[in-house]
């Protein structure tokens, strides 16, 4: 005797995985059933579900759908209804009980719960990108950062590095020490992706002199001298002026998220097509 032969299809105005994995879970619980499942994804306007509505009847098949819009998924029910085909609501009635629970209406934003999940595991290998790449470490994978940050001692190049790593950059900073050259693998970056920080002596004297209070040493430490600081600053700049076209953050007096803002806009503004535009501000 030939076995029955079963369609479900998958309906989603997004990707369908939710309603594929329900489907597939679902169907595993009937022992000796020969079952095929069809997804249909990205499917919103009428035409496409009255289109998705007809094949599944064509094969006596059943809907399984998830739509984040009300107005879509009253459209599936009322043309399945209308041609008779079995559909099932998956995601409408967890979207009603917790609106009626938030005390709000959900966003009617397709894929959303996947853009949140993409955005999570970007961040999240940023930040690892940026914790292998801290203070001068990984250079050998130098290329694949998104951003490089260039500073000496107390220019806040590890907390900048972690905050844009929460942003969704992959972050490397380099240290820079009196004496001591460029890694060779910072010259043959893009220029775009290089930001040198500086900020001013007396302002870099006062962190360091407070770094030395809170580590319970003298402030007499050559480490926050104004003369050894200027040497260090000197230093940074001859370094810099190795990379042409490196972008150049003053970050004196200014708030990481501010500094993060600039270096972000000047990324974006450099990935822009060329339009009669000056080249990078280095002063």
């Amino acid at each position: 005797m030939t076995q029955a032969k079963f369609t479900i299809y998958v309906l989603s105005d997004a990707t369908g995985e939710l309603a594929h994995s329900m489907a597939i879970a679902s169907a595993r619980q009937f022992e000796n059933v020969d079952v095929d499942i069809i997804r249909k994804s990205f499917v919103s306007t009428d035409e496409q579900i009255k289109e998705v509505v007809s094949e599944a009847k064509t094969r006596h098949g059943v809907i399984m759908f998830t739509m984040v819009s009300q107005e879509v998924r009253r459209k599936v029910l009322t043309e399945s209804k209308a041609q008779e085909i079995v559909a099932i609501d998956i995601m409408g009635p967890s979207l009603d009980m917790l609106s009626n629970y938030f005390h709000t209406l959900p966003s009617a934003e397709p894929g959303l719960q996947y853009k949140v999940t993409r955005d999570y595991y970007k961040r999240t290998e940023a930040v690892e990108f940026t914790v292998k790449h801290d203070e001068g470490q990984g250079l050998d994978t130098l290329s694949e950062a998104d951003i490089v940050l260039m500073g000496i001692s107390r220019t806040s190049k590890t907390p900048l590095s972690i905050y844009l790593a929460y942003r969704g950059y992959r972050c490397a900073n380099i240290p820079l020490v009196t004496g001591k050259d460029l890694p060779q693998q910072v010259l043959s970056l893009p220029n775009n992706k290089v930001f040198g920080l500086i900020l001013s002596p007396e302002h870099l004297a006062s962190l360091r002199t407070m770094r030395l209070k809170t580590l319970g040493r003298p402030d007499t430490e050559t480490y926050a001298q104004p003369e050894h600081v200027q040497k260090e600053l000197d230093h940074a700049n001859a370094l810099f002026a190795k990379i042409p076209g490196i972008n150049i953050i003053d970050v004196t007096g200014k708030a990481i998220e501010e500094i993060a803002s600039e270096i972000i806009h000047t990324l974006n503004f450099k990935d822009m097509p060329t339009l009669g535009r000056s080249g990078s501000g280095g002063e």
